[in-house]
């Protein structure tokens, strides 16, 4: 894994746009460079221009264009002196998987609604499909967010074998932005109460050893539907940044897909940190 690299993949949205602050925010904490990416979709152009001579003209004119909006987004990235650099990328619009194999980044940074709105059909469901695929850590940045500060993140434990290396990968943003971190496990069954309990209080001592008792709180709460009780945690706390483990890969997938879901990323202020089982 590059763990000097953040991708930020753009299709020049409103929301694409809007995650440019993160993209920022994360590298300078992170000490990351950054390589942003557009994809030139090959196959929609394709079926509906048959003439080659016309289709090649018309590809060329997109990426001459999109090299433009580029250049001046390398640009202002590049006015809070980061590395950053650009690639445009011919193909169909689930272009990352091969794209990121490739570049094996330590993170992807990325809207979750695509050009004109539309949910689940550009990053909507690109920001699912990189999620599945990708061995990097994902930020989905919902398009009602707007970064002011880092200076509340939520983390949901799962009791993943990685909580610890997770947290010690937020302690580096954590220490930059002076934020608090809420560690919350929600337990569905009540019998599992006090075995989750004791779980919780090892995550604490493990904590305790890496981040000051000042900067962390743990919560244990009870609830027979996990996904609402996580909307209704975000929509009462409004934190800066959710994180998750994909440990559970139809959470995530619920996350992504319902409607509740939806709720959660796409029309809540806030962004969703997924790191890879």
């Amino acid at each position: 894994m590059n763990s000097k690299l953040i991708v930020y993949p753009t299709d020049f949205s409103d929301c694409a746009k809007n995650t440019m602050p993160y993209v920022i925010a994360l590298a300078k904490a992170l000490k990351s460079k950054i390589r942003i990416v557009h994809a030139i979709e090959i196959g929609s152009l394709a079926s509906a221009e048959k003439n080659p001579t016309i289709l090649l003209d018309t590809i060329r004119l997109l990426e001459e264009e999109a090299k433009n909006k580029l250049v001046k987004l390398k640009e202002r990235i590049e006015a809070f002196n980061l590395e950053c650099a650009y690639d445009i990328v011919r193909g169909q619009t689930l272009f990352l998987k091969e794209y990121m194999e490739n570049l094996d980044p330590l993170m992807v940074i990325m809207g979750t609604i695509g050009n004109h709105g539309i949910e689940n059909k550009i990053f909507g469901s690109l920001a699912a499909q990189t999620i599945r695929n990708t061995k990097s850590i994902v930020l989905t940045v919902p398009k009602e967010a707007k970064f002011d500060n880092l200076s509340e993140i939520v983390f949901a434990t799962d009791f993943h074998i990685k909580d610890t290396t997770c947290i010690r990968f937020i302690k580096e943003i954590i220490q930059y932005y002076g934020a608090g971190l809420h560690i919350i496990h929600i337990s569905r069954y009540f019998e599992d109460l006090e075995q989750e309990r004791e779980k919780l209080l090892q995550l604490e001592t493990e904590v305790a050893k890496m981040i000051s008792s000042e900067n962390f709180r743990f919560e244990l709460l009870y609830a027979k539907d996990i996904e609402d009780e996580l909307a209704a945690l975000l929509e009462n706390s409004k934190p800066d940044m959710l994180v998750l483990i994909t440990r559970n890969r139809n959470f995530i997938e619920r996350i992504f897909e319902k409607s509740l879901s939806k709720k959660m990323v796409n029309h809540t202020h806030t962004p969703v940190l997924v790191f890879p089982s």
